[in-house]
């Protein structure tokens, strides 16, 4: 057997700053830890006796210190929210304004004709794959492999989508459009990125900067959106005489923090009042069309989060 010890955040960083020292950068991505549990072969010494095979979950050793407990706070269909935002799709827009739906349902729902009572997860799953494929301009080959279905079934499900949401795939290639004029791109807070590759002869060179374009836009401003709520959670912790709580990570669209036992609800609430306000920051310009939405949990353990169902918050003051 193979026993596995539960690391403090102290120590699971010195042995990942050890792992990046001594191993290829690709080998190794905090980000990519995965949410699920993988299975390691091992290997018997002994003739004729098969590999034994372990299960483990590599977020579980990753546990808090002692009368402390995860959070994770994460900004739910952020990417798009803000594709939603730029493109001001009549439909799109719709959907997010009932705080209660969940959008890929809905979507799928649409898409296949079928009431959500009869979808199952799979029809989920695929309207998901599909939305994202087709805003950052995955091949079907690509999503055929995503999917875990054949080319011609991937390019069908494509096709059946966009015939369903044309006019938001037309309103999506906004950004390479605007690129092409200016040779940039912007996100929401205005940072801006140079794509000189836009006006390639090369189609294959210009077609992977016109991805660039849309990428940039919508992960851009979502990273835009992550950045804000750290300086603004931070400000607000070191101005607190009380709270304590500390940033362990960012993982894409998530925030973990460490947080005393005594403090998680109250913590909890602060972090989604405050994620949940950046739907308007005046002083940047930024108003957003769709009220932004956050899921906070917490666990034990990183492998063992179970979503905190926090009671609904006033409305949020622009910042």
């Amino acid at each position: 057997m193979i026993d596995f010890v539960p690391l403090t955040p102290t120590t699971a960083a010195e042995l990942l700053q050890e792992a990046n020292r001594c191993a290829p950068p690709a080998e190794v991505n905090f980000q990519a830890l995965p949410r699920q549990s993988v299975q390691i072969s091992k290997k018997q010494y002994i003739p004729g006796k098969p590999a034994e095979v372990v299960t483990v979950h590599p977020r579980d050793m990753f546990v808090p210190q002692e009368g402390h407990t995860f959070l994770a706070a994460d900004f739910c269909q952020v990417e798009l929210r803000l594709l939603a935002h730029l493109t001001s799709d009549p439909e799109l827009l719709r959907l997010f304004q009932d705080p209660v739906v969940d959008v890929f349902t809905m979507l799928a729902s649409q898409w296949k004709g079928v009431p959500e009572d009869q979808l199952n997860p799979e029809d989920r799953e695929h309207a998901k794959r599909i939305v994202y494929s087709v805003v950052y301009g995955a091949g079907r080959e690509r999503l055929s492999g995503i999917l875990g279905v054949s080319a011609e079934q991937a390019s069908r499900f494509v096709d059946t989508f966009l015939q369903r949401y044309r006019e938001w795939r037309q309103k999506a290639l906004a950004p390479p459009l605007t690129c092409f004029s200016t040779g940039y791109v912007v996100s929401i807070m205005g940072r801006r990125r140079s794509l000189p590759h836009i006006h390639s002869a090369d189609w294959a060179i210009r077609n992977q900067a016109e991805r660039q374009a849309v990428n940039f836009v919508v992960q851009g401003s979502a990273a835009d959106l992550c950045k804000m709520a750290m300086i603004r959670i931070f400000s607000l912790v070191s101005s607190s005489s009380s709270l304590t709580a500390r940033l362990l990570a960012q993982i894409h669209d998530e925030l973990l923090f460490e947080v005393e036992d005594s403090q998680v609800e109250d913590f909890a609430a602060l972090v989604k009042t405050t994620m949940e306000s950046l739907q308007h920051i005046d002083f940047l310009g930024v108003h957003l069309k769709v009220p932004l939405k956050v899921a906070v949990s917490s666990g034990r353990s990183w492998g063992s989060m179970s979503e905190l169902h926090l009671p609904p918050a006033p409305p949020h003051p622009s910042l």
